[in-house]
């Protein structure tokens, strides 16, 4: 891929990407056509390189029409331990069956054991970013225990989310159903 990074795009470190590969998990800010914000979870998360991250559009159409017009986004992802992460501001391109859509769907697939229906990928060319850290950090003295002290709070959050979703299961309805024969 050729390389058209300002010399100040910030490179994405071993922090980054410790923090990118635990997470999984980002918020990706799009504005729309009447200029009003767009938010969209993307579990598909992942470094591509120094200076760029990548997630594959598997259900986003808005995010996807949002970036043909205007390719500025906004991503965010936490650690959910330690409460800490990043907010990446950079360019999207949009890559549908060329070599950035392949071994990014590679890259996924693999480390995920499953495929999913791609739309395309969204590579995002890193411009600036921030440190997002938690004021929970006030009340702690070290990110072991921040960690320490979500673990406890996640597990009572989990049994009692454990309890709301035995009382009241979610049942997908948006997706086609799971093809058994395919695992």
């Amino acid at each position: 891929m050729p390389r058209s990074d300002p010399p100040s795009a910030p490179i994405l470190d071993d922090d980054v990407r410790a923090v990118v590969d635990s997470a999984h998990l980002v918020f990706a800010a799009t504005v729309t056509p009447d200029g009003e914000p767009n938010l969209s979870p993307k579990g598909t998360i992942r470094v591509w390189d120094d200076r760029h991250l990548f997630f594959l559009d598997i259900a986003s159409p808005h995010t996807r029409a949002n970036l043909e017009r205007n390719p500025k986004i906004e991503l965010n992802v936490v650690e959910h331990l330690s409460r800490r992460g990043y907010r990446f501001f950079g360019t999207a391109t949009l890559h549908r069956d060329d070599d950035v859509a392949r071994e990014a769907m590679r890259r996924v697939f693999a480390e995920e054991r499953a495929p999913y229906p791609v739309n395309c990928v969204v590579l995002v060319a890193v411009e600036r970013m921030d440190s997002l850290v938690s004021p929970g950090y006030l009340h702690v003295s070290s990110e072991r225990e921040m960690r320490d002290s979500w673990r406890r709070r996640r597990a009572e959050l989990d049994a009692r989310f454990e309890d709301h979703s035995a009382a009241h299961p979610f049942v997908p309805d948006s997706y086609p159903a799971p093809d058994p024969a395919a695992r």
